[in-house]
């Protein structure tokens, strides 16, 4: 290497002690290269180095993006529970009993938007069969404090258009769960504790098995028992009852309902019904 560089230099005329010095410039950075050449294990373990910190800073993206931190429970008879990731997004959806499962089969859920997903649902051909004027849609939302608001929000959106009963509500975060460990939408969980307030001997299985509609009935009946009837165990706010009066003051409720009476209309929990001579409790789609 260094008679190349001599015999590169010999035909060139300059200053003997630029030569010099550029020839020795030019032997250090050739000796430099030489000796990292002999260390392989220096470029191998810079490239393990990166490659684990890219493995890294994905992993930890992943987990942001698809890890649940809510959820919303749609419950009629099909039980059907989306998780929620960070940006409100669908990263599951999961079926708690076979008429659930038949309406997710083929539903293109994962990593829509909250409100869409549950358009999708709703307005899915599978659905419209059990939403008949009979039946409850319970849509719970379970998150914490900072986000319970604004999905609830959206919730309400998406339902405004449903004919029947529906209604949205809260569920704890905290006891989301208990109710996966006991494979039942937090929705139905939440009935399921209500009911149990008033009835100790009901069992989870026994309440799985129940429609959303049947489990309220029970829970108006205790509550009429018991007086409570226009109470609200829920421990919530009372959305004001909005709807369509006939003369006779007849109306569809989608948030708690209305209830039967002369003269004043009791407004009942998820209800539908009739009140005479001015009942004011009609219903709004939530």
């Amino acid at each position: 290497m260094t008679n190349k560089i001599q015999d590169a230099f010999g035909h060139i005329q300059a200053d003997t002690r630029l030569k010099e010095s550029t020839k020795r410039f030019l032997r250090e950075q050739s000796r430099g290269k030489f000796r990292a050449g002999y260390h392989p294990a220096v470029k191998y373990a810079v490239s393990a180095v990166c490659v684990m910190l890219f493995l890294a800073v994905g992993g930890v993206g992943y987990s942001w993006i698809w890890t649940p931190v809510s959820y919303v429970s749609i419950d009629v008879n099909p039980s059907i529970e989306l998780a929620l990731n960070r940006f409100d997004r669908v990263v599951s959806a999961e079926a708690y009993n076979v008429e659930g499962e038949e309406i997710l089969d083929g539903l293109p859920l994962k990593w829509k938007k909250y409100t869409e997903a549950i358009d999708t649902v709703i307005e899915c051909e599978g659905m419209q069969l059990y939403l008949t004027d009979t039946s409850q849609l319970v849509l719970t939302v379970v998150a914490d404090s900072a986000n319970e608001a604004k999905l609830t929000e959206g919730v309400k959106a998406c339902t405004s258009h449903v004919a029947g009963g529906c209604h949205s509500t809260q569920a704890d975060i905290n006891a989301a769960p208990q109710a996966h460990e006991n494979g039942i939408s937090c929705g139905k969980y939440k009935a399921y504790l209500e009911l149990s307030q008033y009835d100790s001997s009901i069992t989870l299985e026994e309440c799985r098995k129940m429609s959303m509609e049947e489990i309220w009935e029970r829970i108006r009946e205790y509550e009429e028992d018991s007086g409570t009837g226009s109470g609200d165990i829920d421990s919530g706010s009372q959305d004001e009852a909005v709807g369509d009066m006939s003369e006779t003051g007849e109306g569809t409720g989608c948030e708690y309902g209305s209830g039967n009476g002369n003269g004043g209309g009791e407004m009942h929990r998820y209800g539908n019904g009739s009140s005479h001579h001015g009942g004011h409790h009609g219903g709004r789609h939530e």
